[in-house]
């Protein structure tokens, strides 16, 4: 698992994020599931997961295959977004999952967990939103 500082900044959290989808996007199941504190399940079942998921119009058809965040473009504006609490500590991440190099409607809701030594990434639910 990845331990980011207990004090953690909003942007910090999403460069983990991002480097969560560069481990899908190397096909690296393995290590996308052990960098997460819990819920992505095993390897096998994100990556089912991940290629139930069929991209429709405005985006190209075709098998879904996670793409590196920092390439996407396509029709839609990626959703990146991180919440905070009263102190303004991150506590939850929806973040638009980058498919065959578009932003897509598949959206991964995260929580950021206090874990020993710092914070953590646990994946709450992945959907189409």
């Amino acid at each position: 698992m990845e331990v980011l500082p207990a004090d953690v900044s909003a942007e910090s959290v999403l460069d983990a994020v991002r480097r969560w989808v560069g481990l899908l996007a190397a096909d690296d199941f393995d290590a996308a599931v052990r960098f997460l504190h819990s819920g992505a399940g095993s390897a096998a079942e994100l990556r089912e997961r991940l290629s139930a998921y069929e991209p429709s119009p405005p985006l190209r058809p075709g098998p879904a295959r996670v793409t590196p965040a920092e390439s996407a473009g396509g029709p839609f504006d990626g959703l990146r977004e991180v919440f905070t609490d009263g102190d303004g500590v991150p506590t939850s991440v929806d973040f638009s999952m980058p498919v065959n190099g578009e932003w897509s409607d598949l959206t991964a809701f995260f929580d950021v967990v206090a874990v020993p030594g710092g914070r953590a990434l646990v994946l709450r639910d992945m959907y189409v939103s």
